[in-house]
């Protein structure tokens, strides 16, 4: 950290962190997630036949919201070489597979209720080779349900009992109701697996099944983060210590936290920490008093022409955290002409792309230490299925961390559950008059 802690907040927390510490080790037994986890290899197996039947298409539609869907597009992202602007009526085109990865299908993840975006999607698509994936934890989300029933109404010719399968708890709900209706086969979702916390479940390895990820190196990467958590002290434990001085610096007026992360395949992980980070923690303890930071999404080296000057030169208020790489694609080095002599391109002879983004991302960590910004850098040998894996099990355990310091419950999200009850008896409003 390159900015002083006020001595008695740090002391304050670590008088918790024993307690907290306790928590997180105790979560081998008590957390639904890492029971899923050494259950992995078991549900990988069972899915395979699922994801080679949707592999027999040329593209797989994936409908959800919130931990529905981000969990599977950070993953599925390791298979994506993302085309920077593509045109709002080439949406569906947006992640382009790589060469090596041309045998699995395009997926189109649908994850909002824009109506342009969703009809530029299926106009785009052919319905006789496209599979339908719904995922839907509750089976009662207006926005799921509604992209579902609009589209198995748009494509007439779409046949739902073959080409599509929903993912949801396994009880009474809606969803269920439409699967009866459609005749359409259900995947059970984990009742005790809130959707932020839901990728090492079905909800995140089909997709990436169906995409050729290699899950199971997913899958072990998270369950070395958290034993590699759960062995250590509380001295030694880098989710607690990243959750502590996260809310030391709360204490100073640092309500935001920043994710700048330099690789594009990152960008939906950032999302994904987005969600995990503010519906977990955006609470009220037992006293009433408001807890949680505002997280935000930066990519380098984008971000740097787009936000640095802010973190730079604005409020002193947030709170970074880098997520470097070593490796970057082998792109040969350039090998410029004699004539090419100005400085700026003389800098690059010699030099790979890979090399100018390392380059810009030291530089960008030294220049913030250098204005004495709080921040902490993560590095990572490579964006692959076990960093990915490792990195999503860390940030969960420092949420939960985050949580048990400030007295909140990181599993529920009752602000949002208002939202979703006014909006359907708006609609029943509507539908009765």
């Amino acid at each position: 950290m390159t900015t002083e802690l006020n001595p008695a907040h740090v002391n304050d927390l670590w008088g918790q962190a024993g307690d907290v510490f306790n928590y997180l080790k105790d979560l081998s037994t008590t957390w639904p997630v890492i029971k899923h986890l050494e259950k992995s290899s078991e549900t990988i197996e069972q899915l395979r036949p699922v994801a080679a039947a949707f592999q027999a298409y040329t593209d797989v539609v994936i409908l959800g919201t919130g931990g529905s869907s981000l969990g599977g597009q950070a993953l599925t992202a390791l298979a994506h070489a993302p085309l920077a602007h593509a045109p709002l009526a080439h949406a569906p085109l947006a992640h382009a597979p790589l060469a090596h990865n041309t045998a699995t299908p395009t997926l189109h993840f649908i994850d909002n209720i824009d109506s342009t975006t969703f009809q530029g999607i299926l106009s785009h698509l052919n319905p006789a080779t496209t599979g339908v994936l719904t995922i839907s934890k509750s089976g009662n989300t207006a926005e799921t349900l509604m992209q579902t029933l609009t589209l198995i109404q748009t494509w007439k010719t779409f046949q739902p009992s073959t080409q599509m399968r929903i993912i949801t708890e396994n009880k009474s709900n809606a969803m269920r109701d439409v699967a009866a209706t459609y005749t359409i086969s259900c995947i059970d979702h984990p009742c005790d697996v809130g959707g932020r916390f839901s990728v090492f479940t079905v909800v995140g390895l089909l997709p990436a099944l169906i995409k050729g990820i290699d899950v199971a190196a997913f899958c072990e990467g998270a369950r070395e983060a958290y034993q590699n958590a759960a062995d250590a002290t509380p001295q030694t434990c880098q989710p607690l210590a990243g959750a502590l001085i996260q809310v030391a610096h709360k204490h100073q007026g640092i309500s935001t936290t920043v994710l700048f992360a330099y690789s594009n395949q990152l960008a939906k992980f950032c999302e994904w920490f987005a969600q995990l980070w503010a519906e977990s923690l955006g609470k009220k303890d037992a006293t009433g008093a408001a807890h949680g930071t505002t997280p935000v999404k930066a990519i380098g080296a984008i971000d740097q022409h787009a936000q640095l000057q802010l973190y730079l030169g604005g409020p002193r208020d947030k709170f970074f955290t880098f997520l470097t790489t070593n490796t970057q694609h082998p792109l040969a080095p350039l090998n410029l002409p004699e004539t090419l002599t100005h400085p700026s391109v003389t800098a690059l002879n010699n030099r790979s792309m890979g090399d100018l983004m390392i380059a810009e991302q030291n530089a960008t960590l030294d220049t913030m230490r250098r204005h004495g910004c709080p921040l902490r850098s993560i590095t990572i040998d490579a964006v692959d299925a076990a960093n990915l894996g490792s990195l999503m099990m860390y940030f969960m355990l420092e949420t939960l961390a985050a949580a048990r310091f400030w007295n909140v419950d990181p599993f529920d999200q009752p602000a949002v559950e208002e939202g979703k009850i006014l909006a359907i008896a708006y609609l029943h409003q509507q539908n009765s008059r």
